[in-house]
């Protein structure tokens, strides 16, 4: 499992053009959710990368 701080710096490896979040939420083991992923990505100047799908 990778921290949003790792899934920011993937995505920059990978110079991924989209980046869709599963299984960031839900599940009582996370330790981070969407406003830490949110947050790394911004911070890696990435966020405009990510893709949340719908929205509920």
């Amino acid at each position: 499992m990778l921290s949003s701080a790792q899934a920011a710096e993937a995505a920059h490896i990978l110079d991924a053009d989209r980046v869709a979040p599963v299984h960031y939420d839900s599940w009582a083991h996370f330790t981070e959710g969407r406003d830490d992923l949110a947050a790394a990505f911004t911070a890696a100047r990435l966020a405009d990368r990510l893709d949340w799908g719908r929205e509920n």
